[in-house]
C-alpha cells in the first residue's frame, strides 16, 4: 500500500479512515507507515496531518 501512496504524492484523493470523514485530502508524502496528509480550507489555512497507513480503510482518486 505504501507504493500506491507514493504514487499518489501531489493528488488530492478522497481518504477514509478511522478519524476521517469523506473529504479530499492532498499526499504530501509516504513511507512504509505512514501517509502525510494537507488540506487547505476556503479561508487559506491549511491543516496537515499524519496518518497510519493501517488505519487507512478506502481511497478514491477522481480523475477528469
Amino acid at each position: 500500500m505504501s507504493r500506491f501512496f507514493k504514487e499518489m504524492i501531489g493528488k488530492k484523493p478522497i481518504i477514509i479512515g478511522e478519524v476521517l470523514g469523506t473529504e479530499s485530502w492532498e499526499v504530501v508524502d509516504a513511507d512504509d507507515d505512514w501517509v502525510k496528509l494537507s488540506k487547505t480550507n476556503k479561508k487559506g489555512q491549511t491543516r496537515m496531518k499524519l496518518m497510519r497507513i493501517d488505519d487507512i480503510k478506502s481511497v478514491e482518486l477522481r480523475e477528469g
